[in-house]
């Protein structure tokens, strides 16, 4: 009951708390037994934005030792959830996946769809992490116990988070074609342990194809300025939308692949980056700057007519702003507010975050409009207020970045005016970057 009430809701309010992109989604056989196994890095969040997206109803399942009490029970049973346990939750508790095991064979021998995590631990990392061989077991232990006349299929999702714990991160979820288990069918009869292993690596490698794999978990940060500094100039100069995600993933791929064969072929190249590159953020970080704001386009743009355009965007878009903010920002404060004081890792800080949010915003929302209709005794203003509230939030979330860039602007007004030269040297400074880039990129290509 509560999944089908909790889905609408949480469709729409994933979709403003991340902006969100969508591929493949068409992939998903609508009458075949279905599992789909995404990359896991951000707590609760990942199942839920995942089996909100199909039209089919999707089971998964959840660390069994939050299955305490009547009240946890039926509210996780009424969204579709059951409980998978794990050796870390004590060695006695193992016995239980029986019963889950055998609800998974019922739910594919009737055509459902479940979601399975193989990773087995949530993780927020540029890589798929060692998967765990329970899904394999599961997997082809139901093919060959049901004797399906037809094929699982076993769909790999990239869950590709910009910076998943915060507000209006970008998120590109990536659906993988279908996998089939026939293949590995006849060898699970030949030998379990051995087509159980092989399975494993071939999810995971099909898995790695649909997110952007850092290989070297010490190159994360070196990556991550790769991508804030080429990535959009990249796209722009080969015409393609800067707000197209699936376009942006393929190019965060090509640099992952880039510095994966930079480390592997010649370490020291990279070392070389990281001590021109992470600096150079560093101090564009001190003084408040976003690296997009040095490009040469982005400067020749910058002229009289250009900051009385942003004043006076500014002078007319501020109060609508405002308004907006004090209509709709309280419950997000006190969301993020519980979750910087209560949430210890970062892989459960969205999940609490984006959840309470949700929570408190509809009982604010609801609140306003009790208030305006017992005060006011207008039902036309109630439905008014009903559609402004919403519509002002928009506007703050699309005006707010507008509004980034326009003082980000004035900030690099004022460093030319303070000191003309660190300026002037940023900017050499980045098309030196840039170029260090392309030569690598190209070099990498050759070597494919």
């Amino acid at each position: 009951m509560l999944y089908f009430i909790l889905r609408p809701f949480t469709n729409i309010f994933l979709r403003v708390f991340y902006c969100l992109q969508v591929k493949g989604l068409h992939t998903l056989p609508v009458d075949q037994p279905l599992v789909i196994i995404p990359n896991h890095a951000n707590a609760f969040i990942d199942p839920v934005i995942v089996a909100m997206l199909p039209k089919r109803k999707i089971r998964f399942f959840a660390r069994g030792d939050i299955f305490k009490g009547r009240l946890a029970l039926w509210a996780l049973e009424s969204m579709n959830i059951s409980p998978m346990y794990r050796l870390s939750e004590g060695y006695g508790d193992l016995k239980k996946n029986d019963k889950t095991f055998e609800e998974c064979r019922r739910l594919l021998s009737e055509n459902k769809a479940i979601l399975l995590f193989p990773e087995g631990i949530c993780v927020q990392s540029k890589r798929i992490e060692k998967l765990k061989k329970g899904t394999a077991r599961i997997i082809l232990g139901i093919e060959e116990a049901m004797q399906l006349k037809e094929d699982i299929a076993v769909v790999p999702v990239g869950l590709n988070y910009s910076n998943a714990p915060y507000f209006r991160s970008r998120l590109f979820i990536n659906f993988g074609e279908p996998l089939s288990v026939l293949d590995f069918k006849k060898r699970y009869a030949e030998d379990k342990v051995k087509a159980i292993n092989e399975f494993t690596q071939f999810l995971e490698n099909e898995m790695a194809k649909q997110v952007v794999v850092v290989k070297n978990p010490e190159n994360d940060e070196l990556y991550t300025g790769l991508t804030e500094i080429f990535v959009r100039q990249w796209m722009e100069e080969e015409g393609q939308d800067t707000k197209d995600q699936e376009a942006e993933h393929f190019k965060n791929q090509a640099l992952a692949r880039m510095l994966n064969t930079m480390q592997n072929e010649n370490p020291s190249e990279v070392e070389s980056l990281k001590t021109i590159i992470l600096p150079y953020l560093t101090t564009l970080q001190d003084l408040k700057l976003r690296d997009h704001l040095l490009r040469k386009d982005a400067l020749s743009k910058m002229s009289v007519k250009s900051i009385l355009n942003d004043f006076f965007l500014l002078w007319f878009g501020l109060p609508l702003y405002w308004i907006g903010l004090a209509l709709n920002l309280l419950p997000y404060h006190l969301a993020k507010k519980i979750a910087n004081e209560k949430v210890g890792k970062v892989e459960f800080y969205a999940s609490v975050y984006a959840n309470a949010g949700m929570i408190f915003w509809l009982i604010f929302y609801v609140l306003q409009l009790v208030f305006i209709s017992n005060v006011f005794h207008r039902w036309i203003l109630t439905f008014v207020w009903a559609i402004l509230v919403p519509s002002l939030g928009y506007y703050v979330i699309y005006f707010y970045p507008t509004m980034k860039k326009i003082f980000g602007r004035w900030r690099l007004l004022g460093l030319v005016k303070k000191n003309k030269a660190e300026a002037e040297r940023l900017i050499l400074e980045r098309e030196e970057i840039v170029q260090m880039i392309r030569s690598a990129l190209e070099t990498t290509n050759k070597k494919v």
